[in-house]
């Protein structure tokens, strides 16, 4: 392992005497302090918070490196973690605070130990701003996180508090770099420290605890004047802690408390940015044990606010876990689009019997349903009855599916998924194999995940008894 470690140092080095004008970051860092079980992780700022994209072992001289390609500028942060531990914990003073911005072709010499660390050389002026804000913010979170870094309470922090919002205003006078984009973020990324530093401080265990009655004047301004407004937040590893820690504030700064039951709404009414309000309901949902009233009621709440790929697959996929196909359950909705591009929803179609079809055109046995399914449509032509059809062909074979669905003159409605076997539809019915058929009520609730064949002598009849 130190040999592979070595080796990939002197590759690092390497290339950052050769690579010019790439897509690369290059970080060479030193480590002082106990090296047994130390790994060096580069986490990625990603949806407010930070995940881990490399992971570096320690030279015998405690020599470390990155060299990621960065295909979009953007904070990272690097942290020291013992391996040893089964939860691979971070330091107990580490303050989440080795911040790096990366753009294509930063090169970064950096210094760290178990609580700290220093930059050595930068040709990035916005990491040098950044290193020194760092620095200063570092005295502040020790005050405000707990008793990880010191047993202070609240007669100790009130007094400094002053002095700490003075030098974060005094520090973001000073951002000036050139870079419009990198300016407004780093202005945020100080004024999100201080606030949830401020917050964390009341939220952490203490000696003692202030009531409302004892917080200065900035708690007010606080939750009047820093409710969490930019979309900007999930670009900084503390931008989702903001937001949580805030709702969680201006709702006990409520006169009145809502019930346990209706917290989360509550809480997602304290946030005025939608797409701040959808990542606070799909990080939350996870409190709810069944799918029931109370949580098809969250849901609903939060839906408007799922305005991306990633939250309403999160959410996708939390609701599978407590998700049962039971008749009488509301069906989980899915989507396709028709030969010319339009998309249809299963809820589309609600206020008819909805006869679902999931099929392929590489299933043989799936297109030997088809002339069994058309007299089907026939004999119900007329009626509240839709049939709907869609395919989990590959996208790639997107022409062949209309090609098909023209030449047989299929009818109904005919929709293709997106992702073919990890579609929407696929992943909401556990659907592993097809032809699957389904039954969905007027109502749009299941009447069975797994109904007749066209092909099966009682499937007319059977729809009879459901309409």
């Amino acid at each position: 392992m130190k040999f592979l470690a070595a080796m990939a140092l002197f590759a690092l080095i390497l290339a950052s005497c050769t690579i010019k004008n790439t897509d690369y970051a290059i970080i060479k860092g030193q480590y002082s302090g106990e090296k047994e079980g130390r790994e060096i992780h580069l986490c990625k700022v990603q949806h407010g918070s930070t995940q881990t994209v490399a992971v570096s072992h320690l030279s015998k001289d405690g020599n470390f490196g990155f060299a990621p390609v960065v295909d979009q500028s953007g904070l990272f942060v690097v942290n020291v973690i013992n391996s040893n531990d089964q939860y691979k914990r971070k330091f107990r003073k580490d303050h989440n605070l080795k911040r790096l911005y990366l753009e294509k072709g930063t090169k970064l010499e950096i210094k760290i130990s178990e609580g700290s660390y220093e930059l050595l050389a930068s040709n990035s002026a916005k990491n040098d701003l950044l290193s020194k804000w760092n620095q200063q913010v570092d005295t502040l979170f020790t005050y405000s996180h707990g008793f990880g870094y010191n047993f202070t309470d609240y007669t100790n922090f009130f007094p400094v508090l002053p002095q700490f919002v003075e030098q974060s205003k005094a520090f973001q006078s000073i951002i000036n770099t050139g870079d419009k984009s990198f300016d407004e973020l780093m202005t945020l990324l100080v004024e999100t420290d201080l606030n949830l530093a401020a917050l964390n401080f009341i939220y952490t265990p203490r000696n003692i605890h202030p009531e409302p009655k004892d917080y200065p004047a900035y708690y007010d301004y606080l939750k009047k004047q820093r409710a969490p407004k930019s979309a900007r937040l999930l670009e900084l590893p503390i931008g989702y802690d903001y937001t949580n820690l805030y709702s969680m504030f201006a709702i006990m700064s409520l006169a009145k408390k809502p019930a346990r039951s209706e917290w989360l709404k509550v809480a997602i009414d304290q946030i005025p940015e939608p797409l701040l309000k959808g990542y606070y309901g799909a990080n939350n949902i996870n409190k709810y044990k069944a799918y029931d009233d109370e949580y098809i009621s969250f849901k609903k709440k939060i839906e408007p606010y799922l305005l991306t790929d990633y939250l309403k697959h999160k959410v996708k996929a939390f609701e599978m876990t407590i998700r049962d196909f039971e008749k009488g359950l509301d069906a989980i909705d899915f989507s396709g689009k028709d030969i010319n591009g339009k998309e249809h929803k299963l809820s589309d179609y609600k206020g008819t019997l909805v006869y679902v079809d999931v099929w392929a055109t590489w299933c043989g046995p799936c297109k030997g349903e088809i002339p069994a399914l058309k007299e089907l449509e026939k004999k119900f032509h007329g009626q509240p009855v839709t049939f709907l059809s869609i395919s989990v062909d590959k996208p790639k074979d997107k022409q062949k599916w209309i090609d098909y669905v023209n030449n047989e003159q299929l009818k109904g409605v005919q929709l293709m998924a997106d992702k073919a076997f990890d579609s929407d539809v696929t992943k909401a019915y556990s659907i592993n194999s097809i032809p699957r058929f389904m039954l969905i009520d007027k109502e749009g609730k299941i009447i069975t995940i797994d109904a007749p064949r066209p092909s099966d002598e009682n499937i007319a009849d059977f729809l009879k008894t459901n309409i």
